[in-house]
């Protein structure tokens, strides 16, 4: 049985050596650099990720004046992992390197901090404004006042509210520093398993992040939590037993609740290898599927639906497996915008799988119809 400090103490140290090496050597520095690598799936990946990853976490621990320009170099290669790879969302990897770029207070580092903000939607409402405003404000307007930016009058803009203050300033980046603590042992367990699973390692992640749920209300935020970091990590046997738990506990106080619950349920056993289960599960949720299949509850219908023809082909008895691809069939019939959320998608492969010709020159017929629908109401 692992000791989560003792797991802590462990997750670190190849983070703390690269470190010290990186401090050594600035040659070393390229092993901490964006270098991407195409997938034979064609997606793009960072090889050096959690290298760079794991010397960011090292160095929220063991902070330095003298580590700057190390910490300049990781901003911009996060910028550039974000730019290259995740054209949406904002993690902790960027906020973390900007912020410990930003305790430095130094107004030249407002351009890093106005790039990372610049990469997407996302990071241009997440990556806080006061990044750039830690040197101080009329240190800030003045340097950005004298550049030849072609970003000048946007930032200008941006930065000379009157709503900011070097006070609020303060006050953001303490609030930033109970986020990243200082000491590994006032960091939170759920931010344990985070760093854990940025790393590789799955069952020091199951570890710390289960060990967080004991400690916290047994609500449904928490056991959410729990249940989907358990199946990320590929733990489906105990995210389905806390799944069951969420059922459990839930109050179900919008419609379509406990089939939303159940059909998370269904999913999970599936992804188990479970079918018999699941499909069994998909059972209780027709008997609790909101009545409208046009409104706002398609979306829930469409993906209940989906679920259905994904788990129709996994019976082994031929039989049973025509006749679920049927009730699938039934429960589509009625279903607005099909176009939406992949169902005819998994229909066309469930008829393929199960070996139905008729049914799958029908589903192509849909499909067919569907992206017309979606071409007229896209002009």
């Amino acid at each position: 049985m692992m000791n989560t400090a003792d797991e802590q103490d462990r997750l670190l140290r190849v983070p703390r050596r690269d470190l010290e090496r990186a401090r050594r050597d600035p040659e070393t520095w390229l092993d901490l650099a964006f270098f991407a690598e195409h997938t034979d799936e064609g997606h793009v990946i960072d090889r050096n990720k959690a290298a760079r990853l794991g010397v960011l976490w090292a160095l929220q621990y063991d902070r330095h004046p003298q580590d700057l320009q190390l910490l300049r170099f990781l901003l911009q290669q996060e910028t550039t992992f974000y730019q290259e790879v995740v054209p949406w969302g904002l993690a902790s990897d960027l906020t973390l390197a900007g912020f410990l770029v930003a305790e430095h207070r130094q107004v030249e580092d407002l351009w890093l901090h106005w790039t990372a903000k610049n990469i997407s939607f996302n990071t241009a409402l997440g990556y806080h404004l006061y990044h750039l405003l830690t040197g101080g404000i009329t240190a800030a307007v003045e340097a950005v006042r004298a550049s030849a930016h072609p970003d000048r009058g946007r930032i200008l803009g941006d930065i000379t509210s009157d709503r900011h203050t070097d006070a609020a300033v303060d006050e953001w980046l303490n609030e930033q520093r109970a986020q990243f603590p200082a000491a590994p042992a006032d960091e939170s367990l759920k931010s344990w398993a985070h760093h854990a699973a940025s790393l590789g390692e799955r069952e020091a992640s199951r570890l710390f992040m289960t060990a967080w749920a004991v400690g916290e209300p047994r609500t449904e935020d928490t056991l959410n939590t729990l249940q989907f970091h358990l199946a990320q990590l590929g733990y489906l046997t105990e995210a389905v037993a806390v799944q069951r738990e969420v059922i459990a506990v839930s109050d179900a106080s919008w419609p379509g609740a406990r089939a939303f619950n159940l059909l998370t349920l269904a999913r999970l056993q599936r992804r188990a290898d479970d079918a018999s289960s699941a499909w069994k599960t998909l059972e209780e949720i027709q008997n609790v599927m909101p009545p409208d299949k046009q409104g706002v509850r398609a979306g829930l219908w469409r993906h209940f639906v989906k679920e259905c023809f994904l788990v129709a082909p996994l019976t082994p008895d031929d039989t049973t497996a025509r006749r679920r691809l049927a009730v699938s069939d039934e429960h589509l019939q009625g279903i607005s915008r099909l176009w939406m959320d992949g169902v005819l998608n998994a229909a066309v492969a469930a008829a393929e799988q199960v070996g139905d010709p008729q049914t799958l020159h029908r589903y192509r017929t849909l499909q067919q119809a569907a992206a017309r629908e979606f071409e007229q109401e896209a002009s």
